[in-house]
């Protein structure tokens, strides 16, 4: 599904976003990529459970990365509350990088990222996007918007 039509069943599927400002908007997308990186998290323990050898090492690193993943979206919607929209930027990056650490240790050797992980790493990935882009309208439309 593109990131556009995603974002959009996302907003519509959440009754915040009737009436919503940018702000709003932001912490609705900031909340579904905190959910979809618990359950990334959640998918990742599932998969340990029968992982052995160096998938069990990529998927406890996966893991590791998951769980600061979740925790860095939740602490940058208690930042967007604040309206420091700079910092918003900088947490919504730094959650979206920790997914990208988990996808990273699956490039250069084998065994290759299961297809579920790497389906719901691309999931975070584009509804965190969003969140960044949000917060990062906000911090350039100053602290009226």
């Amino acid at each position: 599904m593109a990131a556009g039509a995603l974002t959009f069943q996302a907003y519509n599927s959440d009754p915040r976003s009737e009436n919503a400002d940018l702000r709003g908007l932001c912490q609705i997308a900031i909340d579904f990529s905190e959910k979809s990186a618990r359950q990334t998290l959640s998918l990742v323990n599932q998969l340990l459970q029968n992982a052995t050898g160096a998938m069990g090492m990529r998927l406890r690193s996966c893991a590791f990365h998951y769980l600061n993943c979740a925790n860095l979206f939740n602490q940058t919607g208690k930042i967007l509350q604040s309206g420091d929209f700079q910092k918003t930027v900088d947490g919504g990056n730094g959650a979206l990088a920790e997914s990208a650490n988990c996808d990273a240790g699956f490039i250069d050797s084998p065994p290759e990222e299961p297809v579920p992980l790497r389906q719901s790493s691309v999931l975070v990935q584009q509804l965190g996007a969003v969140a960044v882009l949000t917060a990062t309208w906000l911090a350039h439309s100053g602290p009226a918007a």
